[in-house]
């Protein structure tokens, strides 16, 4: 594999519409693939999350960086590519000291007191061009600190302290090859290789959620885990037949464990 290319950047809209946006290497038209791009910024002024939600970060305390990867077309599903990314990002951390959990289909997640907090999120793009497939790997990692604001919707942290915060670029040139290989891999094995992992740091699994429809209504559930295509497992009521979710149908909502309900 060709070592990814990496460009540090101070200010840009969305490292992921940048590198969907450039235009296609000179070898479009052969079967040897090139470099992957690494693309962090210090700042995204449009950065994106899961169903066109605004990631807010910091620029000391954050990364926020995409993967572009371009491949002749196999006809190999992108569903469980997000879990695979999800495994991968979270095995970096852990190797720097964090202990990160996985939230179905694309969230990473730290314990804090009385329960789990969003630290991360990953947004998996595909554009198809001629013979080429470019898959752009989108992410955003609380490092040190949550972003300031009162309308996150949800509680949110950070997976180090200040005084333990890895340095921001290895670390990203770290996950961006890391994002690489599990590309291959998963363009070879499938999601195969990254369930046994995935299924250890599922914060989801045997606890009640609720699923959250567009329209705003909320639907009690609970997790059963993932199947071994990436769906979410779940049971609408005790002893019922588990039910497939498939990423992109439903928000999912791990209830806190003070919620009567749960």
């Amino acid at each position: 594999m060709i070592p990814p290319d990496f460009e540090h950047i101070d200010s840009i809209d969305s490292t992921s519409l940048e590198l969907m946006r450039r235009p296609l290497p000179p070898f479009a038209d052969t079967q040897r693939p090139g470099a992957a791009i690494i693309l962090l910024a210090d700042r995204q002024l449009a950065g994106r999350g899961r169903n066109g939600r605004q990631w807010l970060s910091d620029a000391q305390r954050s990364l926020t960086f995409s993967v572009a990867i371009d491949r002749q077309a196999s006809g190999v599903g992108r569903m469980g590519f997000p879990l695979a990314v999800g495994v991968v990002l979270a095995q970096v951390l852990a190797g720097h000291g964090a202990r990160p959990l996985l939230k179905w289909p694309n969230d990473l997640y730290s314990e804090v007191p009385g329960g789990v907090a969003k630290a991360g999120g990953i947004l998996v793009e595909v554009r198809h061009i001629g013979h080429l497939t470019r898959t752009v790997v989108g992410c955003g990692l609380n490092l040190a600190g949550a972003p300031a604001s009162a309308d996150l919707g949800q509680p949110v942290t950070a997976f180090f302290d200040a005084a333990s915060m890895p340095p921001r670029v290895p670390l990203a040139q770290e996950f961006g090859a890391a994002i690489c290989a599990a590309f291959d891999e998963f363009e070879n094995r499938g999601l195969t290789p990254f369930l046994r992992h995935w299924r250890n740091l599922d914060m989801l699994a045997g606890h009640p959620i609720d699923l959250l429809r567009p329209d705003g209504q909320r639907e009690p559930a609970r997790a059963l885990g993932i199947d071994d295509d990436g769906a979410l497992l779940i049971e609408r009521q005790a002893g019922s037949l588990p039910e497939r979710i498939i990423s992109g149908e439903v928000g999912v909502r791990r209830r806190a464990s003070g919620d009567p309900t749960a």
